[in-house]
């Protein structure tokens, strides 16, 4: 789904990287085909959703934040995945990180949300992302791509 780009600042939560400007075509990804789950126990990206002008508690403010809504039915689930799917820029693998889950076992069975981001630089480019989450039993949850255009890329 296309819409008006909006001028955006993303913040990488788990990265050594300075927040820069981006530009992001939605405020809510559309979820991918489903993948099959590893067990009727996997966790379950539910959405992608963008929190827009967010502050960072250090005097900047994120203009969005992309926020992984899933549920966990086991209370367990460990990592959130990303792995790279397109771009037009100088972005590989090795620069796409991972995240910690450290959400309370029972938040996770009712739902909850994982906040992450991403930093653009100067450059202008776009980037489409696969998320996914694993649990410590070793499932994964099904995907979602989102992509997010940087400096109108």
């Amino acid at each position: 789904m296309q819409t008006t780009s909006e001028l955006l600042f993303v913040g990488l939560l788990t990265s050594t990287i300075a927040l820069v400007a981006c530009q992001a075509p939605s405020t809510k990804s559309t979820p991918a085909a489903p993948a099959p789950l590893s067990s009727a126990s996997a966790p379950v990206l539910q959405s992608i959703t963008m929190r827009m002008n967010v502050p960072a508690g250090n005097g900047i403010v994120v203009s969005v934040v992309p926020d992984f809504h899933f549920i966990a039915p086991n209370g367990n689930a460990i990592v959130l995945r990303r792995e790279l799917v397109d771009t037009n820029g100088a972005i590989a693998q090795t620069q796409i990180a991972s995240e910690t889950i450290n959400i309370p076992a029972e938040a996770q069975k009712k739902g909850a949300v994982l906040s992450g981001g991403w930093r653009c630089g100067v450059a202008q480019y776009y980037v489409t992302l696969r998320a996914y989450i694993m649990d410590s039993d070793g499932n994964r949850s099904n995907a979602i791509e989102y992509t997010i255009h940087c400096n109108g890329g």
